[in-house]
Order: C-alpha cells, then sequence, then structure tokens
C-alpha cells in the first residue's frame, strides 16, 4: 500500500499536476470604545500592516464596517499559512484615506504587547475574538479588555463625553452614574439611584503623536451587572458631584443633575455604551470678531440677606456660554466700598448684535456654587440656556450689563445662592404655601397638568378640596407624587389653624420640620408642592431653594405656589405677592392708612377697590357676605408704604360667581381697622 501512494505521487509530479490552496476568510471584529476621539458610525476604522495585501499606508485596502455603536466587522481573504503584522488605524474626521493624504498617519493605534498584532492565518474560516482597538495604554495584550472580568457578572461599560459641559472642573468636580436594573431598580452592581458610582477621567492617547483629540474630556467605567439581571436592561444617569461630596449625597446638593436619562438593553454578554454627550451638551464651533468690553454691576444685598453669601465670600463672573464668545473668560467681581454691589470688567471676543451668555459662581473653601437661576422667558430647546444669564444682542464695543432688580422673576434680577453649609443648631421651620397663584391660574382658564402622576388640577375648588403636599430632599428625600402624599406626615401641609398655620382657611397652607446638624442638614433646603399630591406645580427639575437663618432656633419660609415657574402663572405678581389686578397708582407715601369706597357701586361684572398703607405693615383686604362668612380674600400680604388699587370680579375663593345682594369688604392693616359696603347686581 505504501509503494502505491508513492507511485501516485511521483505520477502526479512527473505529470505536472498542481493543488490549489483555497483562500480562507478572517473576520476581524474591533471595539473602539477606548480611543479617546468622537468616533462615528461615518468615521473611518482601517486594517493596515504587512502580509497579503496589507500595507502601512492609507492605500491598504482592508476597511471595517460599523455594526453599531462602538462594534467593527470586516471580513477579509488571505492564503492559508500567511503570517499578518497589523495594527488599527481610526480617524474620526473622515469616512476615506488615500496614500499621500495630509492627515493619512493621524489615527494610529498605540503598540500592543507584541508590538504590532501579530496572526497566522489558519487553513479554515475563522472569526477572532473582539480586539479593542488600543488607545488607552501602551503595550495592551493584543485581545485585552479595558475592564475586570467578575464571577457571576457582565460587564456594562459606559462612556460620556463632558466637553461641552462648560462648568466642569476636572481636577475637583467628580463625574459618576446614578441608576440601577428595570426590573426591581434596586442595587445593581456598582448602581443604585441612591448612591453616585464614579467613573474615571480617560487620559490623552498614548500615541499623542497621531491621536490629539484631548482624552480627558471622556469619563468612562465598568459596570458589573449580577447575571440575574441579564436581560432586565439598565437606566442611568451621568450627574457631576461637588469635591467633597459623599457619594450618597442628595440630588438636590449635586453640582449639576442632568435631564438626560439613558436606558440600555442587556442580553448578559458584556458590552460597551456608544459614548454620547453630557446632558446633550455639544460644544459650540463658532467665530466671532467684535472685541467687547462687559462691565457688570451686581447687587448682591438679597444673597447676603438670604445667607447665601457673606462679605468676604469670593464671587465671579464667568462669560461666553455656548460658543457666544470665542472663549469662555472668568473674572472676579470686587466691591465697592463699604455697599452691597460688586463690579468687574472683562473683555470678550464675541458678535455685535449677537447673544452673550454668563453667570455668576460663589466660591468658598474652593468650592465653586454656581447662582440659582433660570430664565423663564427662555424660548428655545437646550434646556441648559435657560439657566445661564443672557444679553440678548451686545450692543456695541462696549456694554454695562446691571443686575440689580429685587424680582423674582426678571431676567437682570440680583443673584442667589444654595448655602451648602452644616445647621449650625436645630431649627424648626415653618414652611409655608401660599396657593392662591395656583387659584387665580385655574380662575384665568389654565389647567395646572401633573406631570408625574394623574393629579390635573381644573377648577379653584379643586385647589382647596384637594389642598397642599410638599416633596423633596426638605421631606426627607423625594417620595412618589400622586395622591398618597397627602396622606404622609412629613409631606402634606395644612390650612386648619394647627401645624404651626397662622390662620384656618385662608389658602395659605403649612408644615413644620425640625432640621438638625446631627441629620447632617444643610442650610439651603429644596423641595416643590404639589396640588393634592400631583406634581403639577412645574418642569421636572425646576425646584424651589431657600436657605434657612440657622442663627435661632425657629425659622418661616414664606413660599409661593408656583414661583418657579412665574411666567405660567400670569394671573399673580408674585413681587408684590397680589394678584395681577393689585396696583400700586401712586409712589408718594401716604400720611395715614385708608380704604376708600369701591366705584362702581353697584356693580357688574367688576368693582375697583382703592386704599392706602401708610408704612411697611400686614395688609388683609376681606370680602364677607351680609351673614358674616368670608367671601375672598383679596390681599393677605405684608406690604411697602403706598396707593394701591385692587379690582373684585364678583367671585368667591373657589371661582364661583356669588348671588346678587350686599357684600362687606373690610381692610386690616396692623391697628387700622375700615369696613364698607358694596351691591352685586347681576
Amino acid at each position: 500500500m505504501k509503494k502505491l501512494s508513492c507511485f501516485i505521487a511521483l505520477f502526479i509530479l512527473l505529470a505536472g499536476f498542481t493543488v490549489e490552496v483555497s483562500a480562507v476568510q478572517v473576520t476581524f471584529r474591533a471595539n473602539t470604545a477606548t480611543v479617546p476621539d468622537t468616533l462615528g458610525a461615518a468615521s473611518l476604522v482601517q486594517l493596515r500592516g504587512a502580509g497579503g495585501q496589507l500595507t502601512w499606508g492609507g492605500d491598504s485596502p482592508y476597511f471595517l464596517t460599523n455594526v453599531g455603536g462602538d462594534y467593527w466587522e470586516g471580513t477579509f481573504e488571505f492564503d492559508p499559512g500567511t503570517e499578518l503584522q497589523y495594527k488599527f488605524y481610526t480617524n474620526s474626521m473622515h469616512d476615506t484615506v488615500y496614500s499621500g493624504a495630509e492627515w493619512e498617519h493621524q489615527g494610529w493605534e498605540a503598540d500592543v504587547s507584541t508590538g504590532n498584532r501579530l496572526l497566522t492565518v489558519g487553513s479554515t474560516d475563522e472569526v477572532l475574538d473582539l480586539q479593542f482597538v488600543n488607545g488607552w495604554k501602551g503595550g495592551a495584550g493584543q485581545y485585552e479588555t479595558p475592564y475586570t472580568s467578575v464571577a457571576e457578572t457582565f460587564v456594562v461599560w459606559i462612556r460620556v463625553n463632558m466637553q461641552g459641559y462648560e462648568d466642569l472642573s476636572p481636577d475637583a468636580d467628580i463625574v459618576g452614574l446614578r441608576g440601577s436594573n428595570m426590573s426591581d431598580w434596586g442595587q445593581t452592581g456598582e448602581l443604585s439611584w441612591g448612591e453616585t458610582y464614579p467613573l474615571t477621567r480617560e487620559q490623552n492617547h498614548p500615541n499623542n503623536d497621531s491621536q490629539q483629540y484631548p482624552g480627558g474630556n471622556f469619563y468612562s467605567g465598568a459596570v458589573h451587572v449580577p447575571m440575574q439581571y441579564a436581560t432586565s436592561g439598565l437606566s442611568f444617569k451621568v450627574v457631576v458631584h461637588n469635591a467633597g461630596s459623599p457619594m450618597n449625597d442628595d440630588w438636590g446638593n449635586l453640582k449639576y443633575n442632568s435631564q438626560r436619562q439613558d436606558e440600555i438593553a442587556t442580553s448578559g454578554v458584556d458590552t460597551t455604551n456608544y459614548w454620547f454627550w453630557f446632558d446633550n451638551l455639544k460644544p459650540m464651533q463658532v467665530e466671532h470678531t467684535d472685541e467687547v468690553v462687559v462691565e457688570y454691576i451686581v447687587n448682591m444685598s438679597q444673597a447676603i440677606t438670604n445667607k447665601g453669601f457673606a462679605f468676604g465670600d469670593t464671587v465671579i463672573v464667568r462669560t461666553g456660554y455656548y460658543g457666544t464668545a470665542m472663549a469662555t473668560s472668568e473674572k472676579m467681581l470686587t466691591r465697592m466700598g463699604f455697599a452691597s454691589t460688586y463690579t468687574a470688567t472683562d473683555t470678550v471676543l464675541t458678535t455685535i448684535g449677537g447673544p452673550l451668555y454668563y453667570q455668576y459662581y460663589r466660591i468658598k473653601n474652593g468650592v465653586e456654587y454656581r447662582e440659582i437661576y433660570y430664565n423663564f422667558y427662555y424660548e428655545g430647546e437646550t434646556p441648559g440656556e435657560a439657566e445661564r444669564r443672557l444679553v440678548e444682542s451686545v450692543g456695541g464695543n462696549a456694554i454695562t450689563v446691571e443686575d440689580v432688580l429685587a424680582s423674582q422673576s426678571e431676567i437682570h434680577r440680583m443673584p442667589l445662592f444654595r448655602n451648602t453649609d452644616l445647621m449650625a443648631q436645630d431649627v424648626l421651620v415653618t414652611l409655608t404655601c401660599d396657593a392662591r397663584p395656583a387659584i387665580y391660574q385655574v380662575m384665568a382658564g389654565s389647567m395646572l397638568e401633573d406631570i408625574q402622576s394623574n393629579v390635573d388640577v381644573t377648577t379653584p375648588q379643586e385647589v382647596l378640596d384637594y389642598g397642599v403636599a410638599v416633596n423633596g430632599p426638605a421631606t426627607g428625600g423625594w417620595d412618589s407624587w400622586g395622591q398618597t402624599l397627602m396622606a404622609s406626615a412629613e409631606h402634606k401641609m395644612w390650612d386648619d389653624g394647627t401645624h404651626g398655620d397662622g390662620v384656618a382657611n385662608d389658602s395659605v397652607y403649612t408644615i413644620q420640620i425640625l432640621f438638625s446638624p446631627d441629620s447632617l442638614d444643610i442650610v439651603g433646603q429644596e423641595f416643590k408642592f404639589g396640588i393634592g399630591g400631583g406634581d403639577n406645580e412645574g418642569g421636572y427639575g425646576n425646584n424651589h431653594i431657600e436657605n434657612i437663618d440657622d442663627a435661632q432656633p425657629t425659622f418661616t419660609i414664606n413660599a409661593q405656589f408656583g414661583s418657579i415657574d412665574p411666567i405660567f402663572y400670569s394671573a399673580w405678581d408674585f413681587d408684590t405677592k397680589m394678584p395681577t389686578g393689585v396696583k400700586q397708582i401712586a409712589v408718594e407715601v401716604p400720611t395715614t392708612f385708608a380704604l376708600e369706597q369701591n366705584y362702581p357701586n353697584p356693580f357688574n361684572p367688576e368693582t375697583r377697590i382703592s386704599f392706602s398703607v401708610a408704612n411697611t405693615a400686614d395688609v388683609r383686604l376681606i370680602v364677607y357676605d351680609i351673614l358674616g362668612k368670608e367671601v375672598v380674600s383679596l390681599v393677605s400680604e405684608r406690604m411697602q408704604p403706598g396707593y394701591y388699587q385692587t379690582t373684585w370680579d364678583g367671585r368667591d375663593r373657589t371661582g364661583q360667581l356669588v348671588g346678587s345682594g350686599l357684600y362687606f369688604y373690610k381692610l386690616i392693616a396692623g391697628d387700622f381697622v375700615k369696613t364698607y359696603k358694596m351691591m352685586f347686581m347681576k
């Protein structure tokens, strides 16, 4: 038999026959999550090297195709036994490359542990294991992963680009994740909604001559998810902490709580989540040519009174957000003499006639605190822009910006800052909520929409029937919105003369809360009101923040429902704390308190009532029926001296039209009391 085989072989050789060896298909699988650059599906991922038709230049014919997120594949033919040396080449700015292009070599990965990647092509088709393009460290293993595997878990690698967040201080701030699985919403590996899992700031590409994008813009980390949640999916947010803050800090104390929330479908295998812009904030690419000198004049008196700022604190102004200047610049404000006015002058490269965004910051113990500010008139689609101050149109080469108005809604109002100091002592806080803005706004035809449950408010009577609850960190933490909130002693507010309520049935609701340094309570507290416990006061994340005066054992916070959105609540003036129908009609200071006879009288559909306030006093103007029952309170505020006028449209506190007949209206201001009669006729 052996002789026969030899004979056949010899015959083939002598006959000149050759046996053709077929090429094999090799599939290369790459992951670019470890390349510190803004690669996208249309970017360039190429295989370069030696062996087969591989070259070390832009003319190498092997290109990988994006198959989703960070994952790329390419299948190429090679002869069996071919010795390959290769590297991955990536370029975020181009989708093709050619030999001789000026950027032909701007995209090499770093060396792996063997220098170049190595492969001996086998005799059959093969799919190579996943290879992470080496942009994270020199000498990584050819098949090394950027994370460590843990038994009984799979990895979700999450990556965020912070370049568009212009307030980030990389040396001080902590960027991290909060979230959970979407099955039981509990602790999921390193993830929970109550504690932040820090991400790691990435480094520049180890092959610096080839990759130029600043790698420090990226933060990334591996979440090890227990296998029990293999198909549950993940939900998470990226947040920013101030330096030194505990990882379980309350949401309201975070430096930045993004509005963006992501969900990832999982299958129990390691995966990378494609990089994204933090809170959808993208860096602006702009050109500005106008040099403009900006003078800032700022009144800090309200911030001082509100315990958010003190003489000796540092305050800065930062200018040029959202690409409104060639670069953001920063200036420290200087106090003018012994006044509470501060000034600064900055020279910026911007565009005359265009917008200019800026913001004030208080700096204490090396930590900066952004002012509490919202532009209620903002109509754009970028949420962060509404939280910045704005010069809508730069008027020339020299402009003056004056933020000096004592207002809750004006664009150029005085700054306010949250005080994050620990409480100095136990303080019993009486928190009141004036619900009349809700009543008047519904009377004006608006609906208060519940954005998280189903407590929509459509009539004034519903405001009174449902009552008011308070939610948020000030109550010990956010609880679920809905009518069950009204059954909670920590959330339900009262308008019956109990629980610190001053006057029963005056539409001002009250709750008392004890804050203590033993509970790590801070001076600046965050909360939000809801009629009937619904989230129906305003939009997501736009909450009340008030500083407590902890120099005394008791303190009162007088808040108004809807002041977080005064433009929507247009039927109420949050500065005068009265319906928009109450107006100051003269600037002179009267010498006495007075109440005038209404006009017209009799009246239908409305009548005007004028009164004067001689000095600062608590003022109430109340309408009664003939039996002495209170019909409606037209005014109930502490008022400055002046002449005032308001109207009554014949409706009671629920918005219902009263019957024809005789009514009384009484003014109570300090020791002054005066009553007049009026006749309503349908």
